[in-house]
Parts: C-alpha cells; sequence; structure tokens
C-alpha cells in the first residue's frame, strides 16, 4: 500500500511574484527566486518531489572569486529538508565554506504542522542570510524586496519556534557533524562564530 506523497508550498506565499519562477518537471517541482549581479548569484528555492517523499527549501549563494590566477566558485548553502535517501529525518543543514564540512540540526520528533512552522521560521531567518551577502558584496539593491513580499514580517513568531526547536535540538545532542556525533558546547561557540550560522544559533 503506498504512503501519501506530503506537498509544501510555502515559498510562492512569500516570495515576490514578480520575480517568482515556477519549474514543473516530470520528477519535482520548483519554485526559486534568483538574483544575480557581476560575479554573485544568490538563490531561494523550494523543491517537492512528485515520485516520492522528499522536500527541500534552500538557500544558496555562488560566487566567482580570483585569486592570482586561480579562479574558484564559493558557494554557501543551508537548508532545511527531508527525503528517504541518507539522513532521512526532518533536518537543518549547513555548509561551513572554509572547512567543507556539514552540520546538521535534527529537528525529529516533527508532525507536519511542526515542520511547516520551522520551515516559515526558516523563510524569515532567511532574510538574514540575503542582507549579509547584501552587505559582504555591497549590492545596492533592496535585496528583501527582490526576494519576499511584504507578508514575509508575519512569519516572525516562527523564527522563535524554530530557534527553541534548534536549542532543544542542540541540548539533546541532535545537532551533528558529518561523522554524526553530537557538537560540544566548546564546538556550539565556534560555530556561532560563523556570521551564516550565527542566525540560527542566537538562542
Amino acid at each position: 500500500m503506498s504512503t501519501k506523497k506530503t506537498h509544501i508550498y510555502l515559498l510562492p506565499l512569500y516570495a515576490n511574484k514578480s520575480n517568482l519562477e515556477d519549474n514543473r518537471h516530470e520528477t519535482e517541482h520548483e519554485s526559486k527566486v534568483k538574483f544575480s549581479e557581476e560575479n554573485i548569484t544568490l538563490e531561494l528555492s523550494e523543491v517537492n518531489s512528485l515520485i516520492e517523499e522528499r522536500y527541500c527549501l534552500s538557500i544558496m549563494s555562488a560566487k566567482y572569486v580570483l585569486e592570482g590566477t586561480m579562479s574558484r566558485n564559493e558557494i554557501k548553502e543551508t537548508m532545511i529538508h527531508h527525503h528517504p535517501h541518507g539522513h532521512p529525518w526532518k533536518h537543518l543543514q549547513f555548509k561551513l565554506t572554509h572547512e567543507d564540512e556539514v552540520i546538521r540540526v535534527n529537528l525529529e520528533p516533527v508532525d507536519e504542522r511542526d515542520y511547516i512552522k520551522c520551515i516559515k521560521g526558516f523563510l524569515h531567518i532567511s532574510q538574514d542570510l540575503i542582507n549579509l551577502e547584501k552587505q559582504e558584496n555591497e549590492i545596492e539593491k533592496d535585496l528583501i524586496k527582490h526576494f519576499f513580499d511584504d507578508n514575509i514580517e508575519e512569519l516572525e513568531p516562527f523564527r522563535g519556534y524554530l530557534l527553541r526547536k534548534i536549542k532543544i535540538a542542540y541540548k539533546e545532542g541532535n545537532v551533528l557533524n558529518d561523522s554524526n556525533e553530537s557538537i560540544n558546547s566548546k564546538q556550539l561557540e565556534a560555530l556561532r562564530s560563523e556570521e551564516r550560522l550565527l542566525p540560527f544559533l542566537n538562542w
């Protein structure tokens, strides 16, 4: 007996409709808002699988960096997602750029209603990450208005909800490094020194 697939569509409710792209493929449905300027690309995307229990809301920045004669793409990505492979539980995932390490926050146990609250909190916090990119890259455009409608501020209460879930996860040993080991207090403080992680760890 097949289980019912859960589709979650939140980004289209809070995104700037004039910049929202909607792409439906055979196996997945993607909504996204993108900003590109010179050597920097920012993308906020929501993907629902049409064939399996898989969902992902992510914010990604890709920056082309030239160092002497060498060039590289510096990619930073933060997401909240679940899928049936690898780490099947509903979790937040952060990629640490300088160490190429991944930190995961296991949000379980959460039912669908709690999970949606966490996703709404993630959407609200993503404004902080977008503003960081604006400041670091000296972008003049109002990126919050580019990515979101004014109703994004309705999600502020869910920011606190998600932060409480992350705090509980840490206390229960469910903030994990790449080796699936719980991070300790010293490691937590080191993570808080990362500007892109601090909005999620500021509790």
